[in-house]
Parts: structure tokens; sequence; C-alpha cells
């Protein structure tokens, strides 16, 4: 595993955020960052034509896996407030980023997938992290989905 400093990780999650505002622009979505310690979502994504809005939490890696720390953000599934999507992005060789888009209740089977759950109340300690190649066929680039969301 790759081992960062905290301006390291500072900035790949700063790359990761402003690659997916990048990402919804070539499509013609309004998305912002968020700003601060103590927020609730990394990018804000909204439609001014139909007036809905989503939140999207983003996780930047480096690496063949990513920190989620779901289930200890998220102890029920009720659990607010939660984001309306998540957003993994690879940073890989040359600087070459792959997304993959998930809703959170995709978010949530593939972290219980992962931790071998079949239930929440399988919670079990340690810190939550997916596997890069978990996501990959099914999640990869999915924007469609975002984009119907906020329709």
């Amino acid at each position: 595993m790759i081992k960062l400093t905290t301006d390291e990780k500072h900035y790949l999650n700063l790359a990761g955020e402003y690659g997916v505002c990048s990402e919804l622009a070539k499509r013609g979505i309004m998305a912002n960052l968020t700003f601060g310690h103590h927020k609730a979502a990394d990018v804000l994504v909204v439609n001014t034509n139909s007036k809905k809005a989503v939140i999207v939490e983003v996780k930047t890696t480096r690496s063949n896996r990513v920190v989620t720390s779901f289930f200890q953000k998220y102890k029920t599934p009720t659990t607010a407030p939660a984001p309306d999507f998540w957003i993994i992005v690879q940073i890989g060789e040359n600087n070459l980023s792959q997304f993959y888009i998930l809703s959170h209740q995709e978010m949530a089977q593939a972290q219980m997938q992962r931790n071998k759950m079949s239930e929440w109340k399988e919670v079990k300690g340690g810190v939550d992290n997916i596997l890069i190649e978990q996501l990959e066929s099914t999640y990869k680039n999915n924007w469609q989905k975002l984009l119907d969301a906020i329709a």
C-alpha cells in the first residue's frame, strides 16, 4: 500500500473531487465542491432545469483499494446524513483517472460483500475499504446513473 503524507492525501483528495466536477462539466452538469473539515458532502451536483440536486461523497486512491469508512459512519441503513452517490476515483499511471459511480445503497452492498456480511447488524471493528477490481465491471464510468437521478 502506498503511504502518503498528510499534504499528499489532501491534494489527492482534492484532485479526485475536482476530477469529478470536471467530468460532470463535460456532460453539461453543474457541480460544486464543498469546503471545510466538517462538511456532509464533497460535491453538490445540481440540475438547474429540473431543480434537483444530489450529494456526492468522493474517495480517491492511487492504489487498488480505497478506504471508505462506510460502516464506521453509517451504523444503520437509515443513518443520516448519507450521500446520494459515492464516486471512487482511482488515479493511476500518468495521472490518468478512472471513475466508479455507485448509489449509497450500492456502496452499502459492495461494502457488505467486501466485509463478507449479509446484514447491517454484522458490522465488525476495523476500517472499511473497497477493492477497485470489485467495482470494475459494474460501476466504471457509469455516469448515466447520476445523470438520471437529477433529470
